[in-house]
């Protein structure tokens, strides 16, 4: 239950990411800057599991990943997927991500659907061409790379209504290329009405809980976060923590494994 978007402009990327859990489920730990490996990371935590669902570090990658509700469990997880976005948090590039993905042990976490983005050599960047990210879908059984497009859609419920549903606002709000204030308008919205569909969501069980958006430029990573319903008016930017970028990839030599 959660919607994922971004955007590449000639000033960098922007990434915005509704979390949406069931009621009662512990509140999250607004984000800050953590050192894992050596590396500088910026990024919430469920005091659930002490995992993360985005984490964003000094490379300028950024690591997501969206519950998959679609494949059921044959065997009961014994982590966190937010740890394996904490573990993946120190990788310095989508190679080294996808080097670094546990393939022995993903029997470990429930089913998922992991997104990397990284920029590289951002004060070059004159066209605001689009960035791709790398993604991975493990259903349980076997782990596959995939395509993915904005809007990145979970849901527990009616997966296809909804993904359709936020899809087309998407397509209706910002056309091919949404600006940055187009986007976050898109994930404060009750499109096409206050309901499961919409992308800030309210269902009875679940609701959206926060919005995350990332932004990674030349001269630095900012992680702005709404910790609430992002619709209402009072939800307040909860959290804005620059992080210089680190173009030095020496940096991360040395360290223990991921």
């Amino acid at each position: 239950m959660c919607t994922l978007t971004w955007q590449a402009s000639q000033d960098g990327i922007d990434l915005f990411f509704n979390r949406d859990e069931a009621r009662g489920r512990s509140r999250a730990l607004p984000p800050k800057t953590y050192q894992l490996d050596q590396t500088q990371v910026l990024m919430p935590i469920d005091p659930d599991g002490m995992g993360t669902w985005i984490a964003a570090n000094e490379f300028g990658v950024i690591v997501c990943l969206l519950n998959d509700y679609q494949h059921a469990q044959t065997v009961a997880p014994r982590l966190s997927r937010g740890q394996l976005v904490k573990a993946l948090a120190v990788c310095t590039d989508l190679n080294d991500m996808a080097n670094a993905l546990p393939i022995d042990a993903l029997r470990d976490f429930a089913p998922f659907l992991l997104l990397g983005f990284a920029v590289d050599g951002l004060s070059d960047k004159t066209d605001g061409s689009e960035v791709v990210p790398r993604a991975w879908r493990w259903n349980g059984q076997t782990l596959r790379c995939v395509d993915c497009q904005p809007p990145v859609v979970s849901s527990a419920i009616d997966i296809d209504t909804t993904t359709n549903t936020r899809t087309y606002y998407l397509r209706q709000m910002g056309g091919t290329v949404p600006t940055r204030q187009q986007l976050l308008a898109y994930h404060r919205s009750h499109l096409p009405e206050r309901g499961s569909t919409s992308v800030c969501m309210h269902r009875e069980d679940a609701s959206t809980v926060s919005l995350t958006h990332v932004h990674i430029g030349a001269d630095g990573i900012t992680m702005y976060y709404y910790d609430g319903a992002p619709c209402l008016v009072e939800t307040p930017q909860a959290a804005y923590l620059p992080l210089a970028r680190n173009y030095d990839l020496k940096a991360n030599t040395g360290t223990d494994g991921h």
